[in-house]
């Protein structure tokens, strides 16, 4: 498959799939994004002030939804900008908006796994320790009772 054809399945706003490596005999899948290039620049997180130039780029990688039998992660380019008031820090990027929708979906992918099946089964399903899923599962369940009808 193409980088564009990754970027389409993908299917994240504002980022390109510029490499990939899928593992066939492991089942992992693993996607490499950037943002698409634009001319506005940056925007700093701490005081909003609109910038050009990127201090450093680093890396973050993302747990993304398993694709069929496939364990998928994302590796996001995050941009550390230099602000002349608030010095380096992070800006604010659309990866990290795009990595909590990431995380809210595997949250509730989890938590509805574990409506049909016991956590140690969807802990050796998601690759996840029992505990971790039992934890899912707890929130998921809280998130539930906040959200369902309650009796008059």
């Amino acid at each position: 498959m193409t980088h564009k054809e990754w970027t389409a399945i993908l299917a994240w706003p504002g980022y390109l799939v510029y490499r990939h490596e899928l593992d066939e005999e492991a089942k992992t899948l693993k996607l490499w994004v950037r943002r698409k290039p634009v001319h506005r620049g940056f925007e700093c997180s701490g005081c909003g002030r609109r910038l050009h130039q990127v201090h450093d780029v680093r890396e973050r990688e993302i747990r993304d939804l398993p694709w069929s039998v496939y364990r998928a992660t994302v590796v996001v380019e995050v941009h550390r900008l230099r602000c002349p008031e608030c010095g380096v820090s992070g800006g604010k990027d659309r990866a990290t908006a795009v990595q909590g929708a990431v995380q809210q979906a595997i949250r509730r992918d989890r938590g509805e796994a574990c409506e049909s099946a016991a956590a140690s089964q969807v802990a050796r399903r998601f690759h996840l320790p029992e505990t971790t899923v039992r934890a899912i599962d707890l929130r998921y369940l809280e998130r539930w009772n906040q959200h369902r009808r309650k009796p008059a």
